[in-house]
């Protein structure tokens, strides 16, 4: 593995990490949401609830007005 830097205007702007001649893969990928509830309950009982449109967790069908904010 070979590491390798970016260097403009005299300094370090980043690093990526080189194996077999591919750079690994850059934050510009969409995140992956990493909490799904089942129903308002669970999200209250996790203690999330309401949740915001973008909030990890959100998604469309727990939205019952369609206003951006789920288990109001």
């Amino acid at each position: 593995m070979k590491l390798t830097k970016c260097i403009a205007a005299g300094g370090i702007l980043a690093g990526a990490v080189i194996a077999g001649g591919l750079a690994a893969p850059t934050a510009d990928a969409a995140p992956t949401p990493v909490a799904y509830y089942k129903n308002c309950q669970a999200a209250r009982d996790a203690g999330v609830a309401p949740l915001k449109k973008g909030d990890d967790g959100y998604r469309p069908g727990l939205d019952r007005d369609g206003d951006g904010i789920a288990c109001e």
